[in-house]
């Protein structure tokens, strides 16, 4: 009676598979992560960065219905994307199928370990049919799994609603995805973008993360999250201390606060002093003064390799 049910039934070795990250602690291989920002927080140039990091070891599918050609001209994408083995670029400019079709397509091939090794980036979620229609979305989430279950990790890009604090669309798409993440831009530099990246859903061990997309090469490097919260003021300390300790391994406080331009009783300073003690400096306390050494700073991490 139940013959047919043999083939498809879950075994002990189907659950010897553990979790790896293409991007660690951010992209989990095999599985449906989202992103949703503002417009105009850097989305793409995000994903942009992620295509070219993990070309090196995935087929990358980019569908993007979203970015006009002149504004991929722009951005280099010819250069720096499209001349990369391994990924292939669609654009509604060449293809002849629309969003919904395409992703039909895929659909249709997602069988067995048809997507194994395969990144697919979604440009962005609304352009593949009406987000906010319960059933519409269900129904793309739906192809979107099959994808996953083929063996795909898939990234999507989504908008944010109108205060930016959740996702725009149905509730079946956060039921539907494995991670979810809030994107905010932090700081957009001459030649550089710095996002952090907050967790709002996860199934798999994600982390808050912040990155830094270097819009030359689109060159993705890992940075430390609470330093890209920082304030330019904030920031401005804390390098003008580290040069001081620097020049004076040992420097008491007084000294320091005031090599800084701060009188001693400057509670602001002082509380900043306090809030880089172990991270960026250590203090000891000798017959009640406070002196100071350098800690390191915290290593950049270029992102090039998936890890388990």
């Amino acid at each position: 009676m139940f013959d047919f049910l043999l083939t498809q039934t879950l075994r002990h070795g189907d659950f010897e598979k553990q979790t790896e990250f293409l991007i660690p602690g951010f992209l989990a291989k095999s599985m449906i992560t989202l992103v949703y920002a503002d417009g105009g927080q850097g989305k793409s140039w995000l994903a942009f960065a992620v295509a070219k990091a993990c070309s090196g070891f995935q087929n990358v599918i980019y569908l993007d219905f979203d970015n006009p050609l002149n504004v991929l001209k722009d951005r280099g994408v010819q250069e720096k994307l499209i001349s990369q083995r391994n990924i292939f670029y669609v654009q509604r400019s060449k293809t002849t199928m629309s969003a919904p079709e395409m992703l039909d397509e895929l659909d249709a091939r997602a069988s067995g370990n048809t997507y194994a090794n395969t990144l697919i980036l979604v440009d962005s979620l609304r352009n593949f049919g009406d987000v906010m229609n319960n059933s519409q979305a269900m129904a793309i989430m739906d192809k979107f799994m099959n994808l996953r279950e083929a063996g795909a990790t898939i990234l999507i890009l989504s908008h944010a609603n109108k205060d930016g604090k959740n996702y725009q669309g149905s509730n079946n798409i956060r039921n539907s995805v494995d991670n979810m993440y809030r994107l905010k831009k932090v700081d957009e530099a001459p030649g550089k973008i710095d996002f952090v990246l907050t967790p709002t859903k996860e199934r798999a061990s994600i982390l808050e993360c912040a990155f830094s997309v270097r819009v030359a090469d689109f060159s993705l490097n890992g940075i430390d999250v609470e330093a890209a919260r920082m304030s330019a003021d904030e920031l401005d300390f804390i390098s003008r201390a580290q040069a001081a300790i620097t020049e004076q391994p040992g420097i008491n406080k007084k000294a320091l606060l005031e090599l800084l331009g701060f009188e001693q009783d400057d509670k602001t300073a002082r509380n900043k002093l306090d809030a880089g003690e172990g991270k960026h400096w250590q203090s000891s306390k000798v017959k009640g003064v406070y002196t100071y050494q350098l800690m390191p700073d915290p290593i950049a991490t270029s992102v090039t390799s998936p890890t388990h």
